[in-house]
């Protein structure tokens, strides 16, 4: 039976535990198995029209599953129709009640699902504050989000309306809209990114990867193996309600992937795409392969150093991608429990003479930086802690920027602009910190006292800090501090490169996306070429006007073909000037 979890959890822990999990449930009024309703079998009319008792049939659908997960996992659950995934991933929310086993979660989970049923006799209003406060938001916090969650959903005035007014696909985006409105410590998404037309899912799969940097663990179960390669680290194979394989994602998917029918398999394996003249694909399955792909193509053999940073929480890196610009280091990724095989290869590769590796335990385990070490011969650097602020501090000391005017001050779960605003960082030799709109340790503020900007530039609008942060920073620093820059992501990067010369090589990569984007604004730095921002699926009129003034010879593109689509890669290619592609 589940068990209460402590009220302390420590911070890298496991926030799940499921041992010998055994899940059974009673099905009524089936007929036998492989004979739905009794088909072929002789009934009398008295059988057909009279009062009988229902059949009822035992499934096992989960069966002796063991498994722990950690706090900064992204874990996909892949299988079957039938095989127990959803049946696992309810268990573990505490919506099935085990039938033997024993089952412990750390913190509050939430179940995120497309088919959570809301009351069709409310209105969309009443509605949101049911749903968000069985997620734990208080009534403020909900008046606070009320207007967010309504123009995600894009419902508009049908929000005053009955539910049972609403279009299917109404329901399903609102359904989406109030799950999202917190971030649990265990959230666990049953198939959310199949919600709505292509533009909502790509709200919804920003939205996603925003709450994967401030949930302890995710659990994805996901028909789409794009998805689960884009979004999950790690994977659990369920077949039959038995767990048949615990691993990377990039050593259990083709594993189960090899086993699916021919039609299948063909549409479950990365697509191929042609080439296209004068571009050329940075990619891979996972993000990390991304940037590897990015790296192996920017830095020879023996480099004077590289950061190691990881893939949980980007917040930091975000905080160590200009300090990487400046220096000339590549950056390269893990996980908090483990090292890629693409990293590894990458970092016996480059051979960097000193190697930083940033962050507390939470993001990158004590193991992992022991396998660096292994791997290296040699002693790893550790600088900064969990709290990404006291981070921040440190390497504002052990690595001040060149530009000591500006410091840019942002949030840790900014939105899609956050990575812009390293790479306009980048571009111009300042630093980036980041703390909470609420919060600022003495760390940040005496360092940032040391380096005496004069102009602190908060990420958002007034109304997202609080004065006590905002008086705090200004007092400690005598800094201005300013608010902004206010354009959007796509936009904000166009802007670093109006005065740019025309040619060359230009980076692209999907506003949407933190490891990728990072790896692209270091490289970039690194090779003096620009960087444009876009949607995964087409380039914006601003994108546009920016290539065809740049007049590259060659685009690349730093993503996956899910992360940037083929007919993204063949509308590029047409930007690129004819005598550069046939060249």
């Amino acid at each position: 039976m589940a068990e209460q979890a402590p009220e302390q959890v420590t911070i890298g822990d496991p926030t799940v535990v499921v041992s010998h999990l055994d899940v059974k449930y009673a099905v009524y009024g089936g007929g036998r198995m492989g004979s739905p309703s009794g088909q072929g079998e002789s009934r009398s009319l008295k059988d057909l029209v009279g009062r009988r008792e229902p059949r009822v049939r035992e499934v096992h659908a989960v069966k002796d599953v063991s498994f722990v997960a950690r706090h900064g996992e992204s874990i996909g659950i892949i299988g079957r129709n039938g095989s127990g995934k959803s049946t696992l991933l309810r268990a573990v929310a505490g919506l099935i009640p085990p039938s033997s086993g024993r089952l412990w979660v750390a913190g509050e989970p939430s179940l995120l699902g497309v088919n959570a049923v809301l009351m069709s006799k409310l209105s969309g209003e009443r509605n949101i504050y049911v749903g968000a406060q069985a997620l734990g938001l208080t009534r403020d916090e909900i008046r606070e989000r009320f207007d967010d969650i309504v123009e995600f959903s894009g419902i508009g005035d049908a929000v005053y309306l009955p539910m049972s007014t609403y279009s299917s696909g109404m329901g399903a985006r609102l359904r989406f809209a109030i799950s999202t409105a917190a971030a649990p410590d265990v959230l666990m998404i049953d198939e959310a990114l199949a919600t709505g037309d292509a533009d909502f899912r790509a709200k919804s799969a920003e939205r996603i990867a925003a709450i994967r940097e401030q949930a302890g663990t995710v659990f994805l179960v996901s028909h789409s193996n794009g998805n689960i390669r884009q979004i999950c680290d790690r994977v659990l194979w369920m077949d039959q309600g038995r767990l048949i394989a615990d691993g990377p994602t990039e050593e259990v998917l083709p594993l189960y992937e090899e086993t699916l029918p021919k039609r299948a398999k063909k549409r479950a394996a990365t697509p191929t795409e042609p080439e296209v003249p004068g571009t050329r694909r940075f990619g891979g399955d996972s993000r990390v392969d991304v940037a590897t792909s990015l790296t192996r193509h920017t830095w020879e053999p023996g480099v004077d150093g590289a950061f190691v940073v990881s893939v949980h929480k980007v917040a930091t890196a975000r905080v160590v991608a200009p300090i990487a610009a400046r220096l000339g280091w590549p950056l390269l990724w893990v996980r908090p429990g483990s090292v890629p095989s693409t990293t590894r290869d990458e970092m016996r590769r480059l051979d960097p003479q000193r190697v930083v590796v940033v962050g507390g335990e939470d993001l990158v385990a004590a193991s992992t930086a022991d396998r660096l070490e292994d791997m290296l011969g040699r002693p790893v650097e550790r600088i900064g802690e969990d709290d990404p602020a006291i981070t921040s501090a440190r390497l504002l000391r052990d690595f001040p920027p060149r530009d000591r005017e500006v410091v840019h001050v942002t949030l840790p779960a900014s939105g899609g602009r956050a990575p812009a605003i390293s790479q306009m960082a980048a571009e111009s030799g300042r630093a980036v910190v980041v703390c909470e709109e609420t919060h600022v340790p003495d760390e940040l503020v005496s360092a940032l006292a040391d380096l005496a900007p004069e102009r602190l530039m908060l990420d958002g609008n007034e109304e997202d800090w609080s004065l006590d942060v905002v008086q705090r920073l200004q007092e400690a620093t005598g800094a201005e501090v300013t608010f902004g820059p206010t354009e959007g992501p796509m936009a904000l990067a166009a802007g670093l490169y109006a005065d740019a010369p025309t040619g060359g090589t230009v980076l692209v990569s999907a506003h949407t996306t933190g490891v990728e984007t990072l790896s692209a604004v270091v490289a970039a730095a690194h090779t003096g070429s620009p960087l444009l921002l876009l949607r995964s699926d087409r380039v914006p009129a601003a994108v546009r006007r920016t290539l065809e003034r740049l007049a590259p010879t060659e685009i690349g593109l730093a993503g996956t073909i899910d992360g940037l689509s083929p007919a993204l890669r063949a509308e590029l290619g047409e930007l690129v000037p004819a005598s550069s592609s046939e060249a």
